[in-house]
């Protein structure tokens, strides 16, 4: 997720723009990890909600589908 990505993001979940700033400030790469921004915003008092894009707890019927779904030869 590019920085810009994750601004976006927090505003609409409404993060204030000092804590936006405060975050993005310590991300050193263009591109930011959905944990490391989850783990910011907990430590400022916010719920994480980048969560979806690393849990590892997937229901059940994404699990079966993914397992069956069928591969082109190419993949």
């Amino acid at each position: 997720m590019t920085k810009e990505e994750a601004i976006l993001e927090m505003r609409f979940s409404n993060v204030t723009e000092e804590d936006i700033e405060a975050i993005i400030s310590k991300c050193i790469h263009k591109n930011v990890l959905p944990q490391f921004l989850d783990d910011e915003l907990e430590k400022l008092g916010y719920e994480r909600f980048f969560r979806f894009e690393y849990d590892d707890d997937i229901d059940d019927d994404y699990q079966i589908y993914s397992h069956n779904k069928k591969h082109r030869p190419d993949d």
